[in-house]
């Protein structure tokens, strides 16, 4: 008796039709039924009765197929348990990556992760800058990837990259040319993060002013609430670029280049002071891909 012909007679059980049950286990009609006959041979006990419509499991034919699922369940609480102690024996990183990163990169990281980084576990986990620069420092993230961050005590903060912002507005709303000023963008009405937001910072670095005097008309601290306003052609804003890739990709928004002033942000690494988590390759391939996916939008 073995697992495949447990798996077979117990298909045909299911499926009350050898033709059924072979497609079910992706294999000829003949081979599952010669593994069945095997196995009641071995057994000397006749499990399935033949008739016109199809099969039908005897009452020895039903004891084993009650038992063998017992069989089947102990195999998978095995593998969980064998799986499980490997995880636990992976160091584990958790990363924080913005929303427009996390939109950007989030789901090829954690795949590409998976596969080229079989040694640790990784946990993402999406907010803005300023406050996966404090979970680092609550010891609730290993690492961060945050924009325009300030010196801490207890924070090692590295520059990674420069990255531009763009104006994006609705279709309709677009300016002709394919750049604006700052003074084009200060007319429109715009949707914007909180003061700590970094495109809202970034624009009131080059406006010379503090972010609660710039002109904003929503002040909304969610990616998809802008992202909507935008939409529906309520707003205009200044965005990364990962915040709106799919939007711009599929025409529904568009974006314009700044011109006059630099626009943009510097992004971060950001770890505990002193840490000795080995979390160089996991950093490098994150950056490679935000790289590849921004081009000439930003540099190193």
């Amino acid at each position: 008796m073995n697992l495949r012909q447990l798996r077979y007679f117990r298909a045909a059980v299911e499926q009350r039709n050898f033709t059924r049950a072979a497609e079910r286990m992706h294999v000829a009609q003949p081979a599952l039924g010669q593994h069945i006959r095997m196995l009641e041979e071995e057994l000397q006990v006749t499990l399935l009765t033949r008739h016109s419509r199809g099969v039908a499991p005897t009452p020895a034919g039903q004891l084993l197929y009650s038992r063998s699922a017992e069989v089947f369940e102990l195999l998978e609480q095995i593998r969980k348990e064998v799986v499980g102690v490997d995880r636990k024996q992976r160091p584990a990183i958790s990363l924080g990556l913005t929303p427009s990163l996390t939109l950007l990169i989030g789901a090829d990281l954690q795949l590409a992760a998976t596969h080229a980084l079989q040694h640790l576990t990784l946990s993402l986990r999406e907010d803005p800058s300023f406050l996966l620069v404090d979970a680092v420092e609550r010891q609730e993230l290993d690492i961060a990837l945050a924009y325009d961050i300030d010196p801490r005590q207890g924070l090692s903060i590295t520059p990674a990259l420069k990255e531009q912002h763009l104006f994006v507005t609705h279709p309709d709303q677009a300016p002709p040319q394919d750049a604006v000023t700052l003074d084009q963008i200060l007319g429109f009405g715009l949707a914007m993060g909180t003061e700590r937001d970094i495109g809202r910072r970034a624009l009131a670095r080059v406006a010379g002013m503090p972010p609660a005097e710039l002109p904003i008309r929503y002040e909304v601290q969610s990616i998809a609430a802008i992202r909507e306003l935008l939409l529906r052609g309520s707003a205009a804003s200044v965005l990364p670029y990962g915040t709106v890739a799919r939007e711009l990709a599929q025409g529904t928004l568009v974006a314009r280049r700044i011109v006059g002033c630099e626009m943009e942000s510097i992004l971060y690494v950001v770890r505990r002071a002193n840490t000795d988590r080995d979390d160089g390759a996991l950093v490098e391939m994150a950056l490679a891909m935000i790289l590849e996916r921004l081009g000439d939008m930003a540099r190193r």
